[in-house]
């Protein structure tokens, strides 16, 4: 049922962002830069599953931390998996730390609302670049551990409910694909209008002071 009505709002959402910006980006280069960076990442079997165990598990960490459930160990290696070991929790809590990996962009989020903030500029084709790249990094982990973690009795899928599982994961990603679209095709948005609108007061206040 949440996935009948949740998913077509998603995708609408997204196909919805695509159709306002049927344009380059704002920083086509450092975009274009970022996503082929990402790419080529993907074909480093090293450090790149270490790197994404470590993410993984990061998350499960954080989720435990955000729902007040104690941590007793954090255990990740290269190419042998990783464990997040924890108290009991009730069923909610239980699902939220075992979801989190394919729902939360630890290193994608932070650096989208970096670029969101901060304005065109230097700075801000870096952090494009960066977003670009960490959106690959993103699809190509979240790939990687749904393979992994898909079957088997003590994977995080089968125990949050496959179905649900990937109806989280799908509308999550179809969100977020439409935040990234969004806040790259657009460039520091924030920072700018907060800009004109200081600049324009400014203006505003010299014209009366005139008079």
């Amino acid at each position: 049922m949440i996935g009948f009505f949740a998913l077509p709002w998603c995708l609408a959402e997204l196909l919805a962002t695509v159709e306002r910006h049927q344009h380059w980006p704002r920083q086509p280069w450092a975009v274009g830069i970022g996503i082929a960076l990402g790419g080529a990442l993907v074909f480093l079997r090293r450090p790149n599953w270490l790197f994404h165990t470590f993410v993984h598990e990061a998350c499960h960490a954080l989720l435990c931390l955000l729902t007040f459930v104690k941590i007793r160990g954090v255990r990740f290696t290269d190419g042998r998996g990783g464990m997040v070991e924890h108290d009991p929790a009730d069923p909610v809590r239980t699902t939220l730390i075992a979801i989190a990996p394919y729902t939360v962009p630890l290193l994608l989020g932070p650096a989208l609302l970096a670029r969101w903030w901060w304005p065109n500029g230097p700075a801000g084709e870096l952090l494009s670049g960066l977003c670009a790249c960490l959106f690959i990094a993103h699809v190509h982990g979240l790939a990687h551990n749904v393979r992994l973690n898909f079957w088997g009795k003590d994977a995080d899928l089968p125990r949050v409910g496959r179905f649900l599982a990937l109806v989280l994961i799908i509308g999550t990603l179809l969100l977020l694909t439409a935040l990234t679209i969004e806040i790259l095709w657009t460039g520091g948005a924030v920072r700018q209008g907060l800009t004109s609108t200081s600049q324009s007061s400014q203006s505003g206040s010299l014209n009366q002071t005139k008079r």
